[in-house]
């Protein structure tokens, strides 16, 4: 791959849009795909934009493509009166970060600027009809208006974008943690009442927390919701794996799509909870979740993950005899980089907590198709291919996911090779850092339309990039690493109260900064059974700011020189902060010393 194979300014895919599986007409509406050229056309041609955005999974938007965009007035007032573009949500999030309007499908009436006039989600014909003739009316008759709000929404921008930086304190995860836990439903579990979502990232703050703190509480919120959800409607128990979300409180009635991103991250979750709470069952949901995954999302010539299956209300309410007699929903088979990231860390998760080799190996074949596939070390990461080659480069949310997740795969045991790659993706993180305000962009600066020329630093991409350079920082002893992580989120600390509870992975990367570290390390070589039993104490230890690393004297002796361990003996060392212990022969005093190094979070069990 030569980045030489992408023009300046340009981000063109030749794949065809896709419309509803069903019979509509949305393909007689002109279509443009996101660029340069469709917005150009609009300001020599005087006509707003008209941006659809969908995604392949999406139920109303199908529905939209049947109804709205298959009447024949809609037809006509778009193709007359307005360049309509569609866009794909799943491969461009960061259009859909700045123009979302809600909710898939996002319907947004765009000045030939970029700038939002109005717009919704689902528009049904009759509605649609009406903000077709009244937005294009409205555009053509106060232009000049219009121009002089985009001027003014631009500088607005731009004075809204400087840093609201702040000092970390354990305020900021107490103030997340309460705003989540307010919005705790006592009775059926989850957060807030419906739609309900299984939100991941909320949950892994709980779990967290509850590992620093031993607070009954919290420990109750998690295994009522993780429960609740892996036993009613929100899970698959015929095919195995979540649905995206419940319509109802009670979780009784799922909206049916799924997807590999939520999956993954509740494949990690649920592997996690069993870690802290091996008497619940969570092991068998996680295993589950792993084998629908790979049953069903896994393009073996790939050795990757597509990206969903779609919603089929019929199917999914068949058993398994009554589904055999139909065909599967249709599986997204377009291979995305954070979500196939999120799929390896949920398979490390999945090994250290059971035990299973064989999910270590789908984390590291993960790993190595997506570096084969979509990385390119000039360029960094690609966001997707959708079997016409790698497209859309230098997004933060796969650089960060996968760096997490390479960094995963290292504490499993994969060894420096896989640590010096895990260093090559977070400089490519570091590229993405706005100098100006601190944190990350969501993007390398591009020519492009719009707002998305603008960069913008997503908070829970920003967190999860700032978690993994803290976890680096540890395991490299490279204090670089730490004080870009640092100064990420210090630019976040005076404005992560806008985000509410979805600033959870914010918190739990600020919990991470202010606490000491803690680094265990277990040398020996790889056949040794005294360094196999400290190998399993380490690595299952449930600590919110630990990292783990195994040295093998056949494989990593420059390492082990480089950190000063002997090569002679069996041992583990466990270091807090700046202070290691002495080397550590023994199983039980392994488990003695790491309860010691607990006693740092004041923990008290209640």
């Amino acid at each position: 791959m030569h980045l030489a194979a992408w023009p300046a300014g340009t981000i063109e895919f030749v794949s065809e849009f896709r419309f509803s599986p069903r019979p509509n007409r949305a393909g007689d509406i002109r279509w443009r795909e996101w660029g340069s050229a469709a917005f150009n056309e609009a300001s020599l041609t005087r006509r707003p934009v008209l941006l659809g955005i969908s995604a392949v999974w999406c139920h109303w938007c199908h529905v939209m493509d049947e109804t709205t965009y298959s009447d024949p007035d809609v037809i006509r007032l778009i193709n007359d009166r307005y360049v309509p573009v569609r866009v794909d949500n799943d491969k461009r999030p960061d259009v859909n970060r700045r123009y979302n309007m809600g909710g898939w499908p996002t319907t947004a009436f765009l000045t030939p600027d970029g700038e939002i006039i109005t717009g919704g989600t689902y528009l049904p014909p009759d509605v649609m009809r009406q903000y077709l003739s009244q937005v294009a009316d409205v555009y053509r008759d106060r232009r000049a208006e219009m121009d002089q709000r985009v001027s003014e929404l631009r500088l607005h921008d731009a004075q809204a974008r400087g840093a609201h930086a702040g000092p970390l304190s354990s305020a900021i995860v107490d103030e997340v943690l309460s705003v989540t836990t307010g919005a705790f439903d006592p009775e059926f579990g989850g957060f807030g009442r419906e739609p309900k979502f299984p939100q991941p990232n909320v949950l892994r703050l709980v779990l967290d927390e509850y590992r620093r703190r031993r607070d009954g509480d919290l420990a109750a919120m998690l295994r009522q919701t993780l429960g609740a959800m892996s036993s009613g409607g929100m899970y698959d128990h015929v095919a195995g794996g979540f649905f995206r979300y419940a319509t109802q409180r009670d979780w009784s009635v799922p909206h049916y799509e799924k997807m590999l991103e939520d999956n993954s991250e509740l494949l990690a979750l649920y592997a996690e909870a069993h870690r802290t709470f091996p008497d619940a069952g969570y092991d068998r949901v996680a295993q589950d979740v792993s084998r629908w995954m790979r049953e069903v999302l896994l393009r073996r010539e790939a050795h990757l993950f597509g990206g969903s299956q779609d919603a089929d209300e019929h199917y999914y309410t068949l058993d398994a005899q009554g589904r055999a007699k139909l065909p599967a929903p249709y599986v997204d088979p377009v291979l995305y980089t954070n979500w196939n990231a999120l799929a390896a860390s949920g398979h490390v998760a999945l090994s250290i907590a059971t035990g299973a080799a064989a999910s270590l190996s789908v984390a590291a074949t993960t790993l190595a198709a997506l570096r084969a596939r979509l990385w390119d070390q000039p360029v960094g990461t690609y966001h997707f291919d959708a079997g016409d080659g790698p497209r859309l480069p230098a997004l933060l949310t796969d650089a960060a996911a996968l760096l997490a997740a390479q960094l995963d795969l290292y504490e499993a045991g994969a060894g420096a090779t896989a640590l010096e790659f895990a260093r090559q993706i977070a400089q490519h993180v570091v590229s993405l850092e706005d100098a100006d305000v601190g944190g990350f962009s969501d993007a390398a600066g591009r020519d492009e339309p719009g707002r998305v020329a603008r960069p913008e630093r997503p908070i829970e991409d920003n967190a999860l990039a700032a978690d993994s350079l803290l976890r680096l920082a540890t395991l490299t002893g490279e204090e670089r690493w730490r004080e870009l992580a640092v100064r990420a989120l210090r630019s976040f600390a005076g404005g992560y109260r806008e985000w509410g509870q979805f600033a959870a992975p914010y918190a739990r990367a600020v919990a991470r900064a202010i606490a000491e570290p803690l680094h265990i390390v277990v040398v020996g070589p790889g056949s040794d059974a005294r360094a196999d039993a400290l190998w399993r104490t380490a690595v299952r230890v449930d600590d919110p700011a630990g990292v783990v690393e195994r040295l093998d004297p056949a494989q990593d002796r420059v390492r082990m020189d480089q950190l000063g361990y002997p090569a002679s003996s069996v041992a583990a060392y466990v270091c807090v902060g700046s202070v290691c212990s002495a080397p550590i022969a023994e199983d039980v005093a392994l488990r003695a010393e790491l309860d010691r190094a607990r006693t740092r979070f004041g923990a008290v069990a209640r």
